[in-house]
C-alpha cells in the first residue's frame, strides 16, 4: 500500500503547480491585428506585458475583439509568462467568426428606409387604385385625369445601413 500512496502523491505533487489566477488592469500600447494580439503596460508600474492573447486561440476565428489603444483592460494571466484581455473598457472592432459577411445591419435605420419604402408603395397603390383614365368612352369607363406622381426611391447603399464596429462571417 505504501507504494500506491508515493504514486498518489507524486501525482498530486506534479499536478498541483500552486499557481494562482490572477488579474492586472492595464493600459494598451498597441495591437497587432495580425498575430491577435496587444501590449499592455500594467497601471500599477509594472513590467510591459507582451503579446496577451486577445483570442483563447489566436489560430482560430471565433471572436476576435480589438482594443483602442490607450484604453484600460483588465489582463488575466494564464501562467506566469501568458495573459489574456478578460475585460475591455474602449473598442475598435469586433468580428464574428471572421470578416466575409461584412458589417452587421443598423436595425433603427433599417427600419426607417423599410418605412419609407412601404409607404411610398401604399401611396401608389392607392394612386393607382382610384386613377381614371381622360376621354375614354368604352364600356362603362369613367373619365378624368389623374395626377402623375414624380417621387422617386433613393437606392440604398451599404453604408446606410452598416455598422463597421462589429462584423461577422460564417466562420
Amino acid at each position: 500500500m505504501a507504494i500506491n500512496e508515493d504514486i498518489k502523491n507524486a501525482i498530486r505533487s506534479l499536478a498541483d503547480k500552486h499557481e494562482e489566477v490572477y488579474s492586472i488592469v492595464c493600459i494598451v500600447d498597441d495591437v497587432d491585428i495580425a498575430g491577435k494580439t496587444c501590449n499592455c503596460s500594467p497601471i500599477n508600474g509594472d513590467a510591459k506585458l507582451l503579446n496577451v492573447r486577445l483570442m483563447a486561440d489566436v489560430t482560430k476565428i471565433g471572436i476576435f475583439v480589438t482594443p483602442s489603444v490607450n484604453s484600460q483592460v483588465m489582463v488575466t494571466m494564464i501562467n506566469k509568462y501568458t495573459g489574456y484581455v478578460s475585460m475591455f473598457s474602449e473598442l475598435d472592432e469586433i468580428q464574428l467568426n471572421g470578416l466575409d459577411k461584412d458589417g452587421l445591419v443598423i436595425v433603427a435605420d433599417l427600419v426607417t428606409k423599410l418605412n419609407n419604402l412601404e409607404n411610398l408603395i401604399n401611396t401608389h397603390l392607392i394612386a393607382y387604385n382610384l386613377h381614371t383614365h381622360a376621354g375614354v368612352t368604352v364600356g362603362m369607363g369613367v373619365t378624368g385625369i389623374t395626377t402623375p406622381d414624380t417621387q422617386t426611391l433613393t437606392p440604398t447603399i451599404q453604408a446606410d445601413l452598416e455598422n463597421t464596429t462589429v462584423k461577422h462571417g460564417t466562420g
